[in-house]
C-alpha cells in the first residue's frame, strides 16, 4: 500500500498524485509521520524540514515555510507558502540570508520586525540543513 503526495506552492505544483511510502510533515503540533491508512486530519504546516520516502526506499528532503496540509484516504496534500527540494537550494544565497538576518537581529528593532527577521534566520538555517541532507 502507498500514499499519494501532492505538493503545491503559490508559484507551482511540484507533484500531483506522486506515489510515496511515507511523509514527514513539520506541523503546528510537531513533526507528524504519515503512513498508509493514516487517520484523516487537517493541520498547519510550520517552517521546517519536510521529507518523504519513495516506494524504492530513497528519501527526499525539502525546506518548507508555513501553509496547510490534509491527509485523507491515503492522499497527502501539502500547500506551502514556500517549498524548495534539496537539489533546488542555493546554499550561498541561504548563507547570505542568514548573515543579513543576524545583522538585523543585532540592531534595535520594533517587535514585529524582530519576529520577521527571526523567521528569515530560521528559514535560512533550515535551507542550509536540507541542502546538507540533514533532517
Amino acid at each position: 500500500m502507498a500514499l499519494t503526495l501532492t505538493l503545491l506552492s503559490p508559484e507551482r505544483k511540484l507533484f500531483d498524485a506522486r506515489p510515496v511510502a511515507n511523509v514527514s510533515i513539520p506541523s503546528g503540533e510537531g513533526e507528524i509521520e504519515v503512513l498508509p491508512e493514516h487517520a484523516h486530519m487537517v493541520g498547519t504546516l510550520e517552517t521546517g524540514v519536510f521529507s518523504f520516502r519513495n516506494p524504492d526506499g530513497s528519501e527526499e528532503l525539502a525546506a518548507v515555510s508555513s501553509g496547510f496540509f490534509e491527509v485523507k484516504n491515503d492522499l497527502v496534500i501539502v500547500m506551502a507558502e514556500a517549498l524548495e527540494l534539496r537539489e533546488e537550494i542555493d546554499v550561498e544565497r541561504a548563507k547570505k540570508a542568514q548573515a543579513a538576518a543576524e545583522l538585523k537581529l543585532n540592531e534595535t528593532l520594533e517587535p514585529d520586525h524582530f519576529g520577521e527577521y527571526q523567521v528569515k534566520l530560521e528559514r535560512s538555517l533550515i535551507r542550509q540543513k536540507v541542502a546538507k541532507g540533514e533532517r
